[in-house]
C-alpha cells in the first residue's frame, strides 16, 4: 500500500502551488511574512510544522483564508487555469507600481477590455 503524504506535506505543496500562481519567489513571500526563506522552504516541503500564525500570515499575503491552504487540491487549480507567462510577469510589474499609477492602468485595461470586446462583437 503506497504511503498517503502528511497533512503537512500536502498543505506545504498547497503553499508551493499558490505561491507560485500568485508570483512570489520564496524570498518575496518570506520577507513580506517576515520568516526566514529556509524556514518558508521548509515549511513548503513539509519539514517543518509552522504555527497557525504563520500560515494564517502567509495565506493572507497571497490573498487567501487560512482553510484555503487546507483545502486547496495541489494541482486542482492548475487543471483548471494555466496561467500565461504574461500573468507572472505582469504581477511583477505591479508590484513596483504606486496605487495612483495602478489606478491609471486599471483604466486604460477598461478602456481596452471595452474596446477589444466591441470588436469581438462586431465580428473584427
Amino acid at each position: 500500500m503506497a504511503k498517503v503524504p502528511d497533512r503537512y506535506v500536502l498543505t506545504g505543496q498547497a503553499l508551493r502551488q499558490l505561491r507560485k500562481e500568485k508570483g512570489f519567489t520564496l524570498e518575496e513571500l518570506a520577507e513580506r511574512a517576515e520568516i526566514s526563506v529556509s524556514y518558508l522552504s521548509h515549511i513548503e516541503r513539509g519539514t517543518r510544522q509552522a504555527p497557525l500564525t504563520t500560515l494564517e500570515s502567509l495565506a493572507h499575503i497571497l490573498g487567501l483564508g487560512l482553510y484555503d491552504l487546507f483545502t486547496q487540491t495541489v494541482g486542482a487549480s492548475a487543471a483548471q487555469e494555466t496561467p500565461s507567462t504574461y500573468d507572472s510577469k505582469i504581477q511583477t510589474l505591479l508590484k513596483t507600481l504606486t496605487e495612483k499609477e495602478k489606478k491609471g492602468l486599471h483604466g486604460l485595461l477598461k478602456q481596452f477590455h471595452r474596446h477589444g470586446g466591441r470588436r469581438e462583437r462586431d465580428g473584427a
